[in-house]
């Protein structure tokens, strides 16, 4: 997940559940992200660290492309810091109307 990416030895976890919408959800296990910054992660080329002070590459767009999708898809997308680190992202879509 852009701007919290999993340590070493660190996990990731995916839920998709099918009700009265369909709801994906990613947990990871990365460092400790502040509430304001994981709102911020979904704004195009946004990072947390700038390319000067990490070694990471990206561009920050992952979120920003997620968003995109998920509003493309009349459905809402939401970013929370976990309280021991890393991020939760959930998406909410509407079901298939078929």
């Amino acid at each position: 997940m852009p701007g919290s990416r999993s340590p070493p030895g660190g996990s990731v976890h995916l839920a998709v559940l099918r009700g009265k919408e369909i709801v994906v959800e990613v947990e990871n296990t990365g460092r400790h992200i502040d509430e304001i910054v994981a709102q911020r992660l979904f704004e195009p080329f946004y990072r947390q660290q700038s390319r000067v002070t990490s070694d990471r590459s990206g561009h920050g767009l992952g979120l920003a492309i997620v968003r995109s999708i998920v509003h493309a898809h009349h459905g809402t997308v939401t970013a929370h810091a976990n309280p021991d680190g890393g991020l939760t992202v959930r998406a909410k879509l509407p079901p298939d109307p078929r």
